[in-house]
């Protein structure tokens, strides 16, 4: 898989996870919890861990955890876009 395919569906999964957090938590706890869970995302793919959340990366390769990494970033970046914006 290509490297930016693999930050699309990876940002695709996520977006969802986060929209599902914003709906069970509300807004503000699920934004939260959010941007505290896509942080650690992106360091436990980035610090070597063999599984991130629910997927075991133990076979990836250093250039996969970055795209986990960057795709956690797109959608941490996405969110505070979101909540920095004028309602």
């Amino acid at each position: 898989m290509d490297h930016n395919d693999l930050i699309e569906l990876v940002a695709r999964d996520l977006t969802q996870s986060v929209s599902q957090m914003l709906v069970e938590m509300g807004s503000e706890d699920g934004q939260r919890f959010a941007r505290r869970a896509l942080v650690k995302f992106a360091t436990q793919a980035l610090s070597g861990a063999p599984r991130v959340g629910g997927m075991n990366i133990s076979t990836f390769s250093d250039g996969e955890r970055h795209a986990l990494a960057q795709a956690s970033a797109i959608v941490l970046a996405t969110i505070q876009a979101d909540t920095s914006r004028p309602q």
